[in-house]
């Protein structure tokens, strides 16, 4: 692996340093990717775009496939009353913090039920342990750069998907990956599977200070383990500190 691609991969460039993204050093205790991730990827970044576009309220057809997901997104944004000040802003909002060294893009600001925090949208199946992580350090790095009266106060993830029901077992089934994915349900039925119906999960995350230190441990972990890298890397803010103090 080159520098240079060691680079894009991982991190990016702001203000002129180069800093690890907060899902890189997360997906060191990520669950191994299954076969076919690469599809579901591909499927969540249509959904993310989608979500993007409604957001902004800007013009955009969206494929029939992910549509049953859409509906719930939009559900949900009715019944949590849910306000973006500033969409152009507020949305995909690029953060980072310089004294710790990391960056990462938070999917969306916003007053929920009155409450301002920031909401991260997942497209998996289940909610994880390592969203924790991520979400306290965005939320960490997003007060770190905005004005008092505009800090997030709080965290949530919203889990939108969308599953296929048998109508005898009520066995789920989800193709995104690009092959069967079928749970619960009796394995010895002839399934006969409903259209496809979205869902939604959402949930406020509490103990952020806890979490925002196991990702800053999770992210030694990281640098050990990609130091000779990192050690290439001249405008990593660890190595321009270490100069300066040389």
């Amino acid at each position: 692996m080159s520098i240079d691609y060691f680079k894009h991969r991982y991190g990016y460039e702001v203000e002129g340093m180069w800093m690890p993204r907060v899902t890189a050093i997360t997906s060191l205790i990520s669950r191994p990717f299954f076969a076919g991730s690469y599809r579901s990827a591909e499927w969540g970044n249509k959904v993310h775009y989608a979500v993007e576009k409604i957001l902004k309220e800007e013009m955009h057809e969206a494929e029939k496939e992910i549509e049953p997901t859409l509906r719930v997104f939009e559900q949900w944004r009715k019944e949590y009353t849910v306000r973006i000040i500033s969409p152009k802003e507020d949305i995909e909002c690029k953060v980072y913090d310089f004294e710790n060294g990391y960056a990462g893009t938070v999917d969306m600001v916003a007053e929920v039920q009155g409450t301002r925090g920031i909401v991260d949208l997942k497209t998996g199946n289940a909610i994880r342990d390592e969203h924790s992580l991520q979400t306290a350090a965005y939320l960490n790095a997003y007060n770190k750069g905005v004005q008092k009266k505009l800090q997030a106060k709080t965290r949530w993830i919203l889990r939108i998907d969308q599953y296929e029901e048998c109508k005898g077992c009520l066995a789920k089934r989800s193709m995104k990956s690009g092959k069967e994915r079928i749970s619960g349900g009796n394995e010895w039925c002839n399934h006969q599977w409903s259209y496809a119906k979205g869902e939604t999960e959402f949930v406020e995350l509490e103990g952020k200070e806890e979490d925002f230190q196991a990702f800053l441990a999770a992210k030694e972990v990281w640098e050990w383990y990609h130091r000779a890298f990192l050690r290439k890397v001249a405008n990593y803010p660890k190595n321009v500190m270490q100069k300066v103090l040389i």
